[in-house]
């Protein structure tokens, strides 16, 4: 692989990509919806604030405008605009060009197919870094306007989910790119990236959940069965109980990590609602009956929080890596006559 002629490729790739009309109306479309999102994101954050003056449990920590995020990161992962941008720029990347006929004129010229598929690519990765930057940068501006300035602190912070959110939306364009090798056609590509992404957001992660409870740990034990016996068996069934529901949110959990889009907001929601995860690490009933222990916890760094989420965040890098070496493979094997 010559680095020169990959760096032309990319650049080619990119100068497409920014000149075309699907690049400018991904681009209005994201800071659309960041910079809406963001204003009501600001409405939350002085909800949170009012209720925190005024003692509500639900908040440990002074709420920072980090909490506006998670209205972004929603909209990003948990509605999907991340996803479909990602599709969206990369499911006709090869099978375009092999519509086109154009492909084999590329690779008649004194080029390697690793040079395309990976010119491709970085000219892919860097156009959704522009678009990424643009939409953060949006909504920064919209905090200004408004008249919030974050602290150095959250600039870091908000720098990070604009990391995360790129690597979430580079895996669904590497799913896409996985799709445009596989598929001849760019319409039977798009349809695979959604069949492909349906399976692993929502079938893998729900039915994977509901099949794997029902086989490893079966029905849920009845209260009927204890229900007129002694103390010691209702604590008995008590106990069986808060087992069952350990074990069986264990199995959802590790079906949920299939989920590219479930993982992303698993990341992303300590960081904007540090105290919901703090809450929810203690044990929600724990922390109702013993309030006092809220004037002992601390707030988690990021690195607490990466700490945490370390097997989510492996896997979560996993994936864009796997599409893409699928990609590679097939289009290196690929019989493009």
């Amino acid at each position: 692989m010559n680095l020169n002629r990959l760096i032309t490729i990319s650049k080619k790739e990119f100068s497409d990509h920014i000149t075309s009309r699907r690049f400018l109306l991904i681009l209005f479309i994201i800071c659309l919806v960041l910079g809406v999102a963001a204003a009501n994101g600001v409405t939350n954050y002085y909800d949170a604030l009012d209720k925190y003056k005024n003692g509500n449990e639900g908040y440990l920590f002074t709420p920072s405008i980090l909490l506006a995020f998670s209205q972004i990161t929603n909209s990003i992962g948990l509605y999907g605009l991340g996803a479909v941008i990602g599709i969206a720029l990369g499911f006709d990347l090869v099978s375009g060009e092999r519509e086109g006929r154009s492909l084999k004129t590329i690779l008649s010229q004194p080029v390697y197919r690793d040079e395309v598929i990976n010119g491709k690519a970085i000219g892919g990765i860097i156009s959704l870094t522009l678009i990424t930057l643009t939409g953060f940068l949006t909504v920064v501006a919209v905090f200004l306007i408004i008249g919030i300035v974050p602290s150095v602190d959250e600039f870091f912070l908000i720098g990070v989910i604009w990391l995360i959110t790129l690597l979430f939306i580079i895996s669904a364009f590497s799913l896409a790119l996985m799709s445009s090798v596989l598929a001849k056609t760019s319409s039977g590509a798009l349809i695979l990236s959604l069949i492909i992404l349906f399976t692993l957001v929502y079938i893998i992660p729900v039915g994977g959940g509901e099949f794997g409870t029902s086989v490893l740990l079966g029905p849920e034990p009845s209260e009927n069965e204890y229900g007129s016996g002694s103390q010691s068996q209702m604590e008995s069934f008590e106990n069986l109980q808060y087992e069952y529901h350990l074990k069986e949110s264990a199995i959802r959990d590790l079906f949920s990590m299939v989920s590219i889009q479930r993982v992303y907001n698993e990341i992303t929601n300590p960081i904007t609602m540090p105290s919901k995860y703090v809450i929810n690490r203690i044990g929600f009933e724990e922390f109702t009956t013993n309030p006092d222990i809220a004037e002992n916890v601390e707030k988690p760094s990021l690195w607490e929080i990466l700490g945490d989420k370390w097997i989510k965040i492996i896997v979560f890098i996993m994936w864009p890596v796997l599409f893409f070496g699928i990609a590679y493979v097939q289009f290196m094997r690929a019989d493009l006559r």
